[in-house]
């Protein structure tokens, strides 16, 4: 028995957003944030969300999308700066979707900014071969 080697290959995507919390800014109350899009047959291989600016009041933060909101990170504390690694589940989009910062609780009064990176290659793409 062998496997049958396949010669197409793909780069991983990668798909960063850069959003601010609190009153009048892009992310302000307990809601589902659609942050990046993917495409069907899309998996994820990585990527974290980076508190650059600390909150100033309580904010929580799942990342996930529109089927499982804490798919990848669930209770981020948007109150402490620091990298959180996105956890990797294998799940493979079967239509397009987004994934999703949402926010759990939230103080009006809190502000502070975060960046969400988003790696993924998609099913049954080839951008090159290899032999």
């Amino acid at each position: 028995m062998s496997i049958t080697k396949n010669v197409g290959r793909q780069c991983v995507v990668a798909a960063k957003v850069d959003f601010t919390m609190g009153t009048g800014t892009n992310v302000s109350a307990v809601a589902v944030y659609p942050a990046i899009d993917v495409p069907e047959g899309a998996v994820v291989t990585g990527g974290y969300i980076l508190v650059t600016d600390a909150t100033t009041a309580t904010v929580d933060l799942n990342i996930g999308d529109g089927v499982l909101s804490t798919r990848y990170a669930a209770g981020v504390d948007g109150a402490a700066t620091g990298l959180t690694a996105l956890v990797p589940t294998g799940y493979v989009y079967p239509a397009a979707d987004t994934i999703d910062v949402a926010i759990t609780i939230a103080a009006a009064e809190a502000a502070g900014a975060a960046e969400l990176v988003v790696t993924y290659v998609v099913q049954d793409r080839a951008e090159f071969s290899q032999g």
